[in-house]
């Protein structure tokens, strides 16, 4: 099965957790190791204000971007691993 590239950009709520955005980046690394995936290149965006917030006590995230090569399954492999990270707000995944 051929491989592709994509680029995941997850939005982290680090409030009620002691880990910070580091370790929460090299989790997904050894998550996206496990299912599959060869993580390449991660960077840490900072802290971001959301255009609009959906929660008024949670206005602004840790943006992480990770690149890596997979098969096409694993994204929803990988969003359905992270649906009970209380860590990862938001999962964007996009092939480039």
């Amino acid at each position: 099965m051929t491989k592709k590239t994509y680029k995941a950009t997850f939005i982290l709520d680090l409030r009620e957790s002691e880990d910070d955005s580091a370790k929460v980046t090299s989790d997904l690394h050894e998550l996206l190791k496990s299912i599959g995936g060869e993580p390449s290149d991660s960077e840490d965006l900072g802290m971001r204000e959301f255009a609009r917030a959906a929660n008024r006590r949670f206005t602004q995230g840790n943006y992480v971007e990770i690149y890596f090569q997979a098969t096409s399954d694993l994204p929803a492999l990988l969003n359905e691993k992270l649906k009970l990270d209380k860590r990862v707000n938001r999962i964007f995944i996009e092939s480039i």
